[in-house]
Order: C-alpha cells, then sequence, then structure tokens
C-alpha cells in the first residue's frame, strides 16, 4: 500500500461525499431519495461488486486458507467485543449508552466505505476478504448487537426472540454466502451474466459514497459534531488505536500480507450507520449515535492514509 495513493483515495472519497452533501443542499437529493439510494447500494450495487470479485480473478492462494481468513476475522470481532466493553465507558454513564458505545466500536462501515477503499487500495481480488468478513459481520450485528440494544434501561424489547434473527437473512448475508461458494467451486457465469454484475459493480463507490454525503447534508447544524470531547477520543481509539492494535497483532500471525493489510483497512473503518438505525428502532435516543458516525466518516478521510503511513513500522 502507497501512503500517496491512499491519500489520493481518500481525498477522491472525500469529493464524492462533498458532491452528495451539496446535491442535498441544493435539494436535489431529499430524505427519501437518499433512503431509497442506500436500499439499491446495499440490496443490489454492492452484493454486486463482491460478487464480481470473483469471477475470474481469484488468487490460488487464497482458496487454501479459506479456514484461516474465518478465524482471523472471527479473532477481530472477538477483539473488539472484549475490548469495547472497557472503551464504551468513556462514552456514557447509563447502561444504554454503554452498549451503544459498543456496537459503535465493533461494528465498522465495511459495505458503503470499506468495499470502495479495498478496492482501490488493495484491488478487487481481494473483496473476497471482505466478503468473508462481511459475513461475520451480518451474523454477529443481528444477534449479539441485537442482544445488547434489548438488554438496557431504554430498550423497548426486553426479551430476545428467534424472530429478532429474520434481518439476518438480507441480500448482504445471501452475496456473501454466494460469493463464498463461487470462490470455493470455481465455478464460472456466462459472459452477459458478468458484465452485467460488473457493471453494477462500478456503480457502488459513487453511489454508495454519495449517499453518505446526504445523509451528512440531511443534519440540520453539521458544526454540532465538532463540539464533544468525548466525541474526539471516541474517533481516536476507533479509528487509529483500534486498528493499530489489531495489525500489530496480525503481522504477528502466520498469514499473508494480504489478509493483514485489508483487515487492517476493516479495522480502520468509521462506525457503520446500521448501528443508528438498530438504536432507533429498540427505542434508544440516537442522536448521540448518529454524530459519532458522521465525525468518524469525515475523520477517517485523514486517518486511513495515516494508517497507510504507520503500517510499516507496527
Amino acid at each position: 500500500m502507497s501512503v500517496m495513493t491512499a491519500g489520493i483515495q481518500m481525498f477522491i472519497i472525500f469529493l464524492l461525499i462533498v458532491i452528495g452533501f451539496i446535491c442535498c443542499k441544493v435539494g436535489l437529493i431529499d430524505k427519501k431519495n437518499n433512503a431509497c439510494l442506500s436500499r439499491l447500494v446495499v440490496n443490489v450495487f454492492n452484493p454486486a461488486m463482491i460478487f464480481s470479485s470473483v469471477l475470474g480473478n481469484a488468487a490460488e492462494g487464497t482458496r487454501d486458507s479459506i479456514f484461516t481468513v474465518f478465524l482471523v476475522s472471527a479473532g477481530i470481532y472477538l477483539f473488539l467485543i472484549i475490548i469495547a466493553k472497557p472503551l464504551s465507558r468513556l462514552s456514557g454513564k447509563t447502561l444504554a449508552q454503554r452498549h451503544v458505545a459498543e456496537l459503535l466500536y465493533i461494528f465498522a462501515n465495511v459495505g458503503f466505505i470499506g468495499i470502495p477503499v479495498v478496492k482501490a487500495l488493495l484491488g478487487s481480488d481481494k473483496l473476497i476478504y471482505v466478503a468473508i468478513y462481511m459475513l461475520e459481520f451480518n451474523i454477529l450485528v443481528y444477534t449479539y448487537g441485537m442482544y445488547l440494544l434489548h438488554h438496557t434501561e431504554d430498550s423497548k424489547k426486553t426479551a430476545f426472540r428467534l424472530s429478532d434473527l429474520k434481518p439476518l437473512f438480507n441480500m448482504g448475508t445471501l452475496a456473501c454466502a454466494a460469493t463464498l461458494f463461487i470462490f470455493l467451486s470455481n465455478l464460472s457465469l456466462p459472459s452477459p451474466v458478468a458484465d452485467t454484475l460488473q457493471y453494477l459493480a462500478n456503480a457502488t463507490t459513487p453511489l454508495s459514497l454519495i449517499v453518505i454525503g446526504v445523509s451528512l447534508g440531511l443534519q440540520e447544524n453539521i458544526s454540532v459534531l465538532f463540539t464533544n470531547i468525548r466525541r474526539y477520543l471516541f474517533c481516536i481509539c476507533k479509528l487509529i488505536l483500534l486498528p493499530v492494535v489489531g495489525t500489530f497483532v496480525m503481522k504477528r500471525l502466520p498469514i499473508s500480507e494480504d489478509l493483514c493489510q485489508t483487515y487492517m483497512v476493516m479495522l480502520a473503518m468509521p462506525t457503520a450507520t446500521i448501528v443508528l438505525m438498530m438504536t432507533e428502532d429498540a427505542g434508544i435516543d440516537g442522536t448521540e449515535c448518529a454524530h459519532s458516525i458522521s465525525l468518524s466518516t469525515l475523520l477517517s478521510v485523514l486517518t486511513i492514509p495515516l494508517l497507510v503511513l504507520l503500517y510499516p513500522y507496527l
């Protein structure tokens, strides 16, 4: 990974976010339109990008280490769950605030931002690693994530039910599972189908980042993001401390450089917007959650190139 490449790519990402922000402010895209675009990215474009990543360019060495990739991904999430417990005490006093903070630390925006960044910095063939990471993400967010949010003094639900797992079966999960199947079985798709998936995949990056920009533009007063010291502490831990510690450990494991670099990028991602949706669905005030997500998204434009610079020294 090149620091110059990382800086340029993150600047491009920033510009795409700014375009979305401007589109919102001039009235080209409103909240309803943005929700529609978001659903398209989640259910059509992101799955197409993940799926197309294994059509014809899968690395032989990766296939032999799929079990290792699963273990490393699971280990990262276990690390995040353990470390998020004490860190969450810096972000909130009530049980609900601490549980939301835990989710902010654990779940990163590996779809809307992670996929475009990995593709730009490391190449589309590394998206098989992202697919496995996202598969575990989806399983964990709808099990452990649901459990935390339904066990607070502010939540409107008090018991975890099997029906709560229904959202687990979504396009993201299915796409990751299908990608893994295609990768392991070495199947090939007819050229028209593969080309169609590639066209859809090419639209993922601009659309996903424009959606983020519009989401920022929908906030009434964006300056409020920069007024809370605890928010900065959260971002330092989330965007710098955790990726540095995680990468330091991964570089000492018997894993490939490609896997280590890809999962450093995953660790460096800002918080996933799904945390806000789940928080509000559980009846918990999501104002601070939304501000933390937005600030971490903006600051990640600076912190990701910084981590690329630090990578050789970890």
